[in-house]
């Protein structure tokens, strides 16, 4: 009769036994007690990269801006054109002559008109040199300042800082007064620079209704009419209908639609990158100007919301009607930290495997902002150059040493060589003693 082998059986219930209750422990190890190793075949990194979110579009080129010149029959009788449609005009040139029919009234008018634009001077003068002597003070706030030229430095910020606050706060609060007073300066010379344009245009007026005067002083009866605008004649009504002339500007931007879609994500000031196609030329600009009504509204169609583009700097080459691809940067992180967006998971929360500076696997929460092709910014939780475990996901553990694989065509054997024999004894006897 044969014999039963218990040692053996015995042997095998062990050895089950033993697999099981590991294989228990580490199921139920929630507090990460028991000691593992993480498998990690591949790695990556954190960069500093700049990220941007643009939606395209399509534009066409047009004037700028358009002008148009009329002119009173009850002034006199209209005598002739001394442009022609297509000429380039410049502000100040000659446009047409007309014989006036009351010569008292005609010279009492301009006389009136001419004491109304000196006192327009004077007053825009004023301003300016009003503007021009507020004075900046670098360590206070600024915001004050701000609404004397008519906008804010759209934040506030106080002026003491409590004695408990931390450097950060400290740091942060002068920050924000920099900023403040950035923006008040800026403001400042903004709101002289428009106002000395303005200035420019009213001496301009001046200079015109000056000659007209002098004109009907030496003929009795004729008066030249001088452009006020810059541009092209596009308009000449021969019949003296209203406006007699139409200039456009020589100045292009760019015209175009929005879905209702595409509405929600744009607001005015925004940065955007153009291409003409027909000329293969790169250009920049910012959304001017962007509708909050559509040009009409349809149930069953859709609503289109214009918007102009104007063009950073102009191109001798660039026509009115030339089409344009437009691609308005909605959203930009400029020098933020990045990650590959394949390396977060999100449970309740997004979180990284992170190697630390021990060199163990950390579990670390991630806050992010915009994306683009694949890479995300990372707000918070990372820094540039930090190593985040990529794969294979289900092997990573909290506080774990890890075990990744040798590159073999990463590996220079020769270099191995190269090593001095201290460094060599040194970290042989570490990887020896190592637990």
């Amino acid at each position: 009769m044969k014999r039963t082998n218990y040692k053996g059986r015995i042997i095998g219930i062990a050895i089950v036994a033993f697999i099981t209750a590991n294989a228990l422990l580490i199921y139920f190890d929630d507090n990460d007690e028991v000691d593992r190793k993480s498998y990690i075949n591949q790695w990556s990194k954190s960069i500093t990269y700049d990220l941007y979110n643009t939606l395209d579009t399509k534009g066409v080129l047009a004037a700028d801006a358009s002008n148009s010149v009329y002119f009173d029959k009850q002034t006199g009788a209209f005598q002739e054109f001394l442009i022609q449609e297509g000429d380039q005009v410049e502000e100040g040139d000659d446009l047409y002559t007309y014989e006036v029919s009351d010569y008292t009234q005609q010279q009492t008018e301009l006389e009136s008109r001419l004491d109304q634009l000196e006192e327009e001077k004077e007053a825009i003068q004023s301003y300016i040199d009003e503007v021009e002597n507020i004075d900046i003070p670098e360590s206070e706030s600024s915001s004050a300042y701000s609404g004397a030229f008519g906008t804010s430095p759209g934040g506030e910020f106080s002026s003491t800082a409590d004695s408990n606050s931390t450097t950060n706060t400290n740091e942060n609060s002068n920050d924000s007064k920099q900023d403040a007073t950035a923006t008040a300066k800026f403001n400042k010379q903004e709101a002289v620079a428009e106002k000395e344009l303005e200035l420019s245009q009213k001496e301009a007026m001046i200079s015109m209704v000056e000659e007209q005067l002098d004109e009907l002083e030496e003929t009795g009866q004729t008066i030249t009419v001088k452009s006020p605008f810059t541009g092209t004649v596009t308009h000449i009504s021969k019949d003296l209908s209203d406006p007699l002339l139409t200039l456009k500007s020589s100045n292009l931007l760019i015209e175009g639609k929005f879905d209702e879609k595409e509405r929600k994500k744009v607001e005015q000031d925004m940065m955007a990158d153009i291409n003409i196609p027909d000329l293969e030329l790169q250009l920049t600009g910012t959304l001017a100007s962007v509708r909050d009504f559509p040009n009409k509204t349809e149930v069953y169609g859709s609503s289109l919301y214009p918007f102009t583009v104007t063009l950073d700097e102009q191109n001798k080459d660039l026509l009115p009607g030339y089409h344009a691809d437009v691609e308005v940067i909605t959203a930009q992180a400029e020098d933020a930290v990045t990650a590959m967006e394949d390396v977060l998971i999100t449970k309740k929360n997004l979180y990284a495997w992170v190697m630390n500076d021990e060199g163990v696997l950390e579990r670390r929460t991630i806050e992010t902002g915009i994306k683009e092709n694949g890479l995300v910014e990372i707000k918070k939780g990372l820094k540039p150059g930090e190593w985040l475990a990529y794969t294979p996901k289900d092997e990573f553990r909290r506080q774990a040493g890890f075990i990744t694989p040798i590159k073999m065509r990463e590996l220079y054997v020769q270099e191995l060589f190269d090593i001095d024999t201290k460094t060599i004894k040194t970290y042989g006897l570490l990887g020896l003693f190592a637990r």
